[in-house]
């Protein structure tokens, strides 16, 4: 069971989900008094959304909050429904405290940007025809991906962040972005962190 709605004082729509769980109308104020909180610290939040679970003995809360470039997901579990809400809304507070705390660090700061040349691809017609005559169509898009050639149709100019290697990290943990291009501060190169199979993360300087 779903229950959008915009609180008082807010202007994000927040969705409370109920996996064998009944949302209540005490349960759903607790969770707005709790959301609340912390949209006083944060900036350009677009939505929110939040699931409550029960199986057996367990209770647990997850919540996404969307912003303008990020969203961030947390999670708990425990033997009551309102801890679990208090601690998952304890996590949440906890990471936008220590986002506000980064980007106040930077605050004035000027943060350079470098202009760097992107190629647009345009996938081959021809190759594709031939993929999808060959492969069952469940499986076309992956084949797709993995065998097709591609040509270089245009050239655009992409912004690239001056950011430090902390930061970087600290945005792709906000994220669910596979790889960022950023130019480190630390030594004003161009670099690419990507993540990991095992949820770390490389980092490739390219220039």
């Amino acid at each position: 069971m779903t229950k959008p709605n915009v609180p008082q004082n807010a202007e994000y729509p927040i969705s409370v989900t109920g996996r064998h769980f009944d949302i209540t109308a005490p349960i759903e104020a607790y969770v707005f008094e709790k959301i609340h909180k912390v949209d006083h610290m944060a900036h350009r939040i677009i939505d929110v959304h939040v699931i409550l679970d029960a199986q057996k003995l367990e209770y647990s809360c997850s919540i996404l909050m969307n912003f303008l470039h990020f969203h961030i997901r947390v999670h708990s579990s425990t033997d009551n429904m309102y801890s679990a809400i208090d601690k998952c809304s304890d996590k949440l507070f906890a990471l936008v405290s220590k986002y506000k705390s980064k980007l106040q660090s930077k605050h004035g700061e000027h943060l350079g940007v470098v202009d760097i040349q992107v190629n647009v691809l345009k996938p081959s017609e021809e190759n594709l025809k031939l993929i999808n005559e060959d492969i069952e169509a469940e499986n076309a898009h992956r084949e797709y991906e993995r065998y097709h050639l591609h040509e270089v149709v245009a050239k655009e100019s992409v912004s690239i962040k001056t950011h430090t290697q902390d930061e970087a990290v600290m945005r792709m943990e906000f994220s669910s972005d596979p790889f960022m291009i950023y130019r480190s501060e630390e030594d004003q190169k161009i670099k690419i962190m990507y993540r990991r199979p095992d949820n770390n993360y490389n980092l490739v300087q390219i220039q």
